[in-house]
């Protein structure tokens, strides 16, 4: 190491920490080398330490005098020809920097340490790259920021960022959106890149629409106009996982009057308050526990039980007709004269399952995103209709697309769990059914995850879990998907999905709540990073995780253009009524 200057050597070693003692010469301030010089006073900078053929890579952790008292009494004295005390500084080690197949190479390595009178002394800006980069692969590189300890531009490969997921946490108007965009703008030149965003606010449009060609960009307004890209969602097209998430049915008798319902959609009709079989004039199904028409009822179950040779509708009936299934193929029972009978007993077990069914149906904002009148054609069974839906948001084989915006600003924040919960549920069932050799690589961006990923309260105060999110979150990644979460309060998401995340961009989070939200779910930070994300300043992240070797605090890149997440613009209270601001 003769090309740099020696700022100091090992004089204890307790652990992990180590301790330095800094040469007087130029006092702990700088310390340089031929590409210039480093400076050493400030907490987080890395430095080496010789270990024979390969530098053992330290991290500061303090700075101090090794006698400060004998520093006030020299100040107090004012002799000119006094030696100063010595400057300790105290380090942990971090990994060990080594040439392989003449390129250097970091392994991180906690538990290697020094050897007394070890010298220490700068690392390049070669160096520096090689600590804060893993080695490059064929994949595209893009640049999550420039780092503030001047090496430069992070870079990172498609391959080291995206098969495990990616968690972006941070407070409103940090810098989360604008990050975002800047990563996804620079995936988009990829020829066949597939994206699908979840998008709350309605904010990506404007920052992706510029960087794709005619037919690349995709974008479907939930709940919006039909003529403008509008969408609404076909109720049976959701499936028996997307309506068990919608509407929480309990496992012993809900879920099985739900599944028969749902598979006896195809051959019933929905008339005069109730249902009936396909070419049937008058309705004999009802969801109310009435009596009348016990008997024609009861064939009418038993008839759906063997549908063989029943005659399919040749639309799907509204969402009503499935209360009017799930009454009536619990309450019928024969009574003590051997008669059909709806016995009020059993028609309480569905109940509160009828009573959220028509909850739905008459929520204006529901039916505004969701379509309860049915009406579109039978095309064999549900299965084939959610595979339709599927394929409608997150791309088929044919699809051409490269990124898919799902603006989700007119579903009220009540119903995002449910809503997006059931997608996410037809999406995973899709997923595992086709196998692994049948998906496709696909990035999935979760804005604002914390309104929708998480625990949904039942009327009983019990909690269902968000298990499609943890089970995209767990077993995702073998089928060629990985998340982007996106949230301001860690807290508040499920710890499942966070601590599947392999890559983090952390930007400050004054919660304290949120902070050990971060601690709990990663590996990869010390107490003392944790608590330095109270203080990041705005535009600055703390990234970690297995795509970067070392915890970095960088400047993010701007998007260009940038999503519509703005601050308010206040100075316009001074511009008066009919000008232009």
């Amino acid at each position: 190491m003769l090309d740099r200057a020696v700022f100091g050597y090992v004089v204890s070693i307790d652990g992990p920490a180590v301790i330095l003692n800094l040469r007087s010469e130029h006092r702990g301030f700088v310390a340089s080398h031929r590409q210039g010089i480093s400076g050493l006073l400030e907490n987080g900078s890395l430095f080496g330490v010789s270990s024979g053929s390969s530098i053992l890579v330290l991290r500061v952790l303090s700075l101090q005098f090794a006698e400060p008292k004998e520093v006030h009494l020299h100040l107090r004295e004012a002799a000119a020809d006094r030696d100063e005390p010595l400057r300790n500084l105290k380090a942990i080690c971090v990994g060990r920097l080594s040439k392989k197949s003449k390129a250097l190479q970091f392994d991180g390595d906690a538990l290697a340490s020094p050897a007394l009178g070890a010298e220490a002394f700068p690392l390049t800006d070669m160096e520096q790259r090689a600590i804060h980069c893993l080695p490059e692969d064929s994949s595209p590189q893009i640049s999550l920021g420039t780092t503030l300890r001047g090496s430069g531009s992070l870079d990172v490969t498609l391959n080291q960022l995206l098969p495990r997921h990616i968690a972006v946490l941070g407070g409103t108007g940090q810098g989360k959106s604008c990050f975002t965009a800047a990563m996804l703008q620079q995936m988009l030149p990829c020829d066949s890149a597939r994206i699908v965003v979840f998008d709350i606010n309605g904010e990506y449009e404007r920052a992706l629409r510029p960087f794709c060609k005619e037919g690349e960009f995709k974008i479907t307004r939930l709940g919006g106009d039909p003529d403008n890209d509008g969408y609404r969602l076909p109720y049976f097209a959701l499936g028996r996982a997307g309506l068990s998430r919608l509407l929480l049915p309990s496992e012993r008798t809900q879920r099985p009057a739900l599944n028969f319902a749902l598979e006896s959609l195809p051959y019933v009709e929905h008339s005069d308050g109730g249902a009936c079989l396909t070419g049937e004039e008058e309705a004999c199904l009802f969801d109310d526990c009435r009596p009348g028409k016990e008997n024609e009822a009861a064939r009418t179950i038993e008839s759906l039980r063997n549908p063989s040779e029943l005659d399919r509708a040749e639309i799907w009936p509204p969402m009503a007709a499935l209360s009017c299934l799930i009454a009536d193929s619990q309450c019928l029972r024969k009574n003590n004269q051997q008669r059909w009978e709806r016995q009020s007993f059993h028609y309480s077990n569905v109940a509160p399952l009828i009573d959220r069914v028509r909850r739905k149906i008459d929520d204006p904002m529901f039916t505004q995103v969701v379509n309860v009148e049915g009406g579109d054609r039978v095309r064999g069974s549900w299965g084939s209709h959610s595979t339709s839906l599927v394929k409608r948001f997150f791309g088929s084989p044919r699809s051409t697309w490269k990124v898919h915006v799902v603006d989700l600003r007119l579903v009220t924040h009540d119903l995002l769990p449910g809503v997006l919960g059931s997608l996410l549920e037809l999406f995973a069932y899709d997923l595992f059914r086709k196998g692994q050799d049948a998906t496709y690589p696909t990035l999935l961006v979760l804005e604002e995850a914390h309104h929708y990923l998480r625990s949904v309260t039942l009327e009983d105060g019990s909690t269902a879990d968000a298990l499609a999110y943890e089970r995209l979150a767990k077993e995702g990644r073998k089928f060629n998907l990985s998340l982007w979460i996106s949230t301001q309060r860690p807290s508040e998401v499920s710890s499942t999905v966070l601590s599947q995340c392999g890559t983090w961009a952390c930007f400050r989070l004054t919660g304290q709540s949120d902070v050990q939200a971060v601690g709990t779910a990663t590996e990869w930070l010390d107490r003392r990073e944790i608590s330095a994300i109270s203080g990041l300043p705005r535009q600055q992240a703390l990234v970690f995780g297995s795509a970067i070797p070392l915890p970095t605090r960088v400047r993010i890149p701007n998007a260009n253009p940038t999503p519509k997440s703005n601050d308010p613009q206040f100075e316009r209270w001074n511009v008066k009524a009919g000008e232009n601001p």
